[in-house]
């Protein structure tokens, strides 16, 4: 009889012990449980997260400052003007560009672009696509740079209006305390207006030709 009533007490010391065990081994899984719900959760806050250096910036304004440095007998000036509020993923652009040669036989040049650039991130930051139209006003002499067989080159003055489009690619830094920098490339072309009407236009990267062609590297900007 002794001996039954010890099997009985040690089998319910065993089934306890087993259902403490698994009570341990539920409470375990359910705070690794846990664990993992809020890492993947802060993960996810992580990656939601947006940088906003503009978050309170409306427009902005920039400067080439190398051209601005580097002004003599010609000027040279590329700045511009941006908005920032119209689409948080996004900046519409305007920027200007003229130039004056000191000869005042060369090409004498005014554009002014319209960009709308789409950041490829999660803000108003970093690398960007672009789409642009382009107003160029020119004002030279007819002719080319053969020196010999152009009898007309300096006779006739000409004043030539263009209209393009085309696409770009390029990279903005913003800080919060407004300043910032970017540096892009675009490439298009004119559909209306004449092109390789005026002297000084060979090899240079002007708007007298068919395709545009922009490099853009020290234009620094404030964003308001």
């Amino acid at each position: 009889m002794k001996l039954i009533i010890f099997f009985i007490i040690a089998n319910l010391l065993f089934l306890k012990s087993n259902l403490v065990a698994q009570d341990n081994s539920r409470d375990t899984l359910s705070e690794s449980s846990k664990i993992d719900s809020i890492y993947l959760l802060q993960k996810k806050m992580y990656q939601e997260t947006r940088r906003t250096p503009l978050a309170d910036k409306k427009f902005g304004v920039e400067l080439n400052i190398f051209r601005l440095l580097a002004i003599e007998k010609s000027v040279s000036l590329s700045g511009g003007f941006s908005l920032f509020s119209v689409n948080r993923d996004a900046e519409i652009s305007f920027p200007i560009f003229f130039s004056n040669p000191g000869d005042p036989e060369d090409l004498k040049e005014f554009t002014i672009d319209c960009h709308f650039r789409y950041f490829l991130g999660n803000t108003q930051d970093g690398f960007y696509i672009s789409t642009f139209a382009r107003y160029a006003h020119l004002e030279g002499y007819k002719g080319t740079n053969d020196l010999i067989f152009d009898n007309n080159r300096f006779k006739e003055k000409r004043v030539e209006n263009k209209l393009g489009i085309g696409v770009g690619i390029g990279y903005r830094i913003f800080s919060y305390k407004g300043f910032y920098w970017g540096t892009s490339t675009s490439f298009g072309r004119f559909f209306v207006g004449d092109n390789n009407q005026f002297y000084g236009s060979f090899l240079a990267l002007d708007d007298d030709e068919k395709f545009i062609f922009d490099f853009e590297l020290l234009k620094f900007g404030y964003a308001f």
